[in-house]
């Protein structure tokens, strides 16, 4: 069986099939193909593809601060990541210290300047356990306004490997 060539979309950089082209879901605009989520939010949003309107050319790209000379560590390593855990739950493996992040929010921009990822195993419990995580992680920060998100199942390697969903979140 031949091996289906694979596609990136130029909005969002999903996978697009030719099988998606071919039925009209996935297009070509000028140069650029585009997954039929970002088409939507293009047609939504009036944009005609000039650049001006509110699609997939709205973001910006982020600057990074300098790197670090070479003989300061890019991780500051002082600190035991190792976190507790007890029978209730996962200890402080929840706490998120943003102290050390060198670029400012910006709540009421159109762009991210960081983002948090979570996961959990594919269980009723876990996916509850991680919306709680998520619902507290918000409450606390209220400075956090959410631009976009991604969700991926995938292996977590650990002590016994199992499938995960990983959930990103662009702040």
């Amino acid at each position: 069986m031949a091996e289906e060539e694979v596609f990136d979309c130029s909005g969002c950089g999903a996978s697009v099939y030719q099988d998606h082209i071919d039925s009209g879901i996935a297009k070509y605009e000028g140069s650029k193909l585009y997954c039929p989520h970002c088409l939507k939010d293009r047609e939504s949003s009036g944009d005609d593809g000039g650049g001006a309107g509110g699609g997939a050319d709205v973001f910006e790209p982020i600057e990074f601060n300098d790197v670090p000379d070479r003989g300061e560590p890019l991780v500051d390593m002082t600190e035991s990541r190792i976190q507790a855990t007890t029978a209730t739950g996962l200890g402080d493996a929840g706490v998120w210290d943003e102290s050390r992040f060198g670029r400012p929010l910006n709540p009421k921009g159109e762009t991210a300047s960081r983002c948090r990822t979570f996961h959990c195993k594919l269980t009723d419990a876990a996916l509850g356990f991680m919306t709680n995580q998520i619902n507290d992680w918000l409450d606390k920060n209220e400075d956090i306004s959410i631009k976009f998100s991604t969700s991926c199942i995938g292996m977590f390697e650990g002590k016994h490997s199992e499938l995960n969903l990983f959930l990103t979140l662009f702040y």
